[in-house]
């Protein structure tokens, strides 16, 4: 049995993505060499090996994270997920003072797009949310034939002083290409790739999607996303830690303790970021829904999925990453994904790809120490991978 950290997590309920059958496999030898053909992947699991976390730990007031991303990674990141400009933003939250930073001046500047900065003074501040934060598909929320505008991004910028928190009371934000509230731009709208959502220099925290977003139809698959939850569009953070996000505790489908992105036609890019003690029922860390993820020079560490019975029950694949769908896919280079837990299947990196035409790339990075696991592909205890193609290059995976 391989060696278990002595890690603590932080007591959350989560939400977990959709998963096929083939999770259910029946265990076989754990020695089998993996197959040649990916569609034939080995699933093995340590029968009779014990775990920890059985219960989880109420940790969240005393765990304190301070790395930010890998920037040490090495990984080569495209033009298109680099660090917007915000040089000339088009809105100012806060006067200079932190008492002018409220939740209410920060909720109407994001909800037209545009580029925002803060002015809350020189000191750290924590703007503790009363309200789930979200930006339209239009400048006014209405429909182009109605007079709405197309929102092309949103960026929101934190300077490096700024945490959000959802208080453990809220999911932090929400965007919805399908949404009609937020103004629908056509009827296809899964394979829009605006607005581009960005988040920068900034921690999200604290974040609770377990009841989902109020009032708004949420992002499908039975939802997620304690951070950041979207449907459509495309997504981007870049320099932003995620700690102690959470949702639905057990879910066969709902996933991503601190990010969920469903049905989604652009790559989303996750650039020198950070997800420490989140947790949901699949993907403790981050879920990806028929969505194409990039996650370049980050730290995925000390994650878990809550969930048990993979898809026929309950959840509880990817303690890290969780990717679900048909043609996706997933790039995870000059990362540290350790320290992750999975009841169920890929500790580290959980990748499904229903009609075998997805791919995992994993490129000089380290996929080590996670946790857990029923069953994965042999030889790598840490991932569980079903699709047309797995490449380990430059890499330690255990």
């Amino acid at each position: 049995m391989r060696r278990r950290r002595n890690v603590l997590f932080v007591a959350v309920a989560c939400a977990a993505v959709g998963i096929t059958a083939a999770c259910a496999t029946a265990p076989v030898d754990a020695d089998v060499t993996p197959p040649v053909d990916p569609d034939q992947a080995v699933v093995v699991a340590d029968v009779g090996a014990t775990y920890p976390f059985d219960t989880p730990i109420e940790l969240a007031s005393s765990i304190v994270y301070t790395r930010t991303g890998n920037p040490s990674g090495g990984a080569t990141v495209p033009t298109a997920a680099l660090e917007e400009d915000v040089s000339s933003p088009d809105h100012v939250v806060g006067d200079g003072s932190a008492a002018s930073c409220t939740p209410a001046a920060l909720a109407s500047a994001v909800r037209g797009g545009g580029v925002i900065v803060f002015n809350c003074g020189p000191a750290p501040l924590t703007i503790t949310l009363d309200r789930t934060l979200y930006t339209c598909n239009t400048h006014n929320c209405a429909h182009p034939w109605q007079g709405g505008v197309p929102v092309q991004k949103m960026v929101l910028d934190g300077g490096g002083l700024i945490t959000l928190s959802g208080a453990d009371a809220r999911g932090i934000f929400y965007a919805n290409a399908c949404e009609e509230e937020f103004g629908w731009l056509t009827s296809n709208c899964n394979n829009h790739t605006t607005p581009l959502i960005v988040f920068q220099n900034i921690t999200l925290t604290q974040g609770n999607a377990t009841n989902g977003p109020a009032g708004f139809d949420g992002v499908g698959g039975g939802g997620g996303g304690g951070a950041i939850a979207m449907r459509g569009g495309q997504f981007k953070a870049v320099n932003v830690a995620f700690t102690n996000n959470r949702c639905i505790t057990q879910h066969s489908d709902a996933g991503g303790g601190a990010v969920r992105l469903t049905l989604s036609a652009a790559t989303h890019y996750i650039v020198n970021s950070t997800f420490e003690g989140n947790s949901c029922a699949n993907g403790g860390a981050v879920s990806g829904l028929h969505s194409s993820i990039q996650v370049l020079n980050s730290i995925v560490a000390d994650n878990r999925a809550t969930g048990t019975g993979a898809s026929s029950g309950l959840g509880g694949n990817g303690g890290g990453i969780y990717g679900d769908g048909n043609t996706f896919h997933f790039l995870v280079a000059g990362t540290e994904i350790s320290g992750n837990y999975a009841d169920e299947g890929g500790p580290g990196i959980f990748y499904v790809s229903n009609d075998r035409t997805g791919t995992l790339t994993i490129r000089d990075s380290q996929v080590v120490d996670n946790t857990g696991e029923d069953f994965y592909t042999a030889p790598y205890r840490d991932i569980f991978f079903l699709g047309a193609s797995l490449s380990v290059t430059g890499s330690t995976v255990e």
